[in-house]
């Protein structure tokens, strides 16, 4: 009997808390780490060598490449007839 009532107050009351504890545990380590990769993703490298830019002067950091196509050889788009609905 003493050992059905030390099993019982295990299930009721000590292991709740220690699930607790591990969840919280748990979750502050999974946003700590997703804060540190925000912060990684989205704050700008200050370990970079670029000079300072000052007012009104633009850098382009990427251009992408030249297609095939040039825009002097578009003729226009399809034309397509239609009527206007009241």
């Amino acid at each position: 009997m003493l050992k059905f009532v030390l099993i019982v107050v295990l299930i009721f009351f000590v292991f709740p808390k220690l699930l607790k504890w591990a969840l919280k545990g748990f979750v502050v380590s999974q946003i700590n780490k997703a804060q540190q990769e925000f912060q990684q993703q989205y704050n700008p490298n200050t370990s970079t060598n670029r000079p300072k830019k000052r007012d009104g002067q633009v850098d382009v950091d990427f251009m992408p490449p030249k297609s095939g196509k040039n825009s002097d050889d578009f003729n226009g788009g399809e034309y397509i007839d239609y009527e206007e609905v009241k």
